[in-house]
């Protein structure tokens, strides 16, 4: 977890969303983890870094797009 007043990096957010999903139901489970393969999908193209903060990775998301369609192209 970030540091007390520095933005959560995209890593961070990621971590922590696969860290809290078996608290979940099942089904939510499922959507947390299409979610994050999608993150990690658009990470992996080099449209967002781990290390960026959330507002610039959703930035830089809005840019090309939206998750749904960076991580399909």
């Amino acid at each position: 977890m970030s540091a007390p007043g520095k933005p959560l990096t995209l890593e961070e957010y990621l971590v922590e969303l696969e860290r809290k999903k078996d608290d979940r139901p099942e089904q939510v489970q499922d959507g947390i983890e299409i979610y994050v393969g999608m993150w990690k999908k658009v990470i992996g193209k080099g449209v967002v870094a781990p290390s960026d903060d959330l507002e610039t990775a959703l930035k830089k998301l809005d840019d090309a797009g939206g998750l749904y369609a960076a991580s399909e192209e």
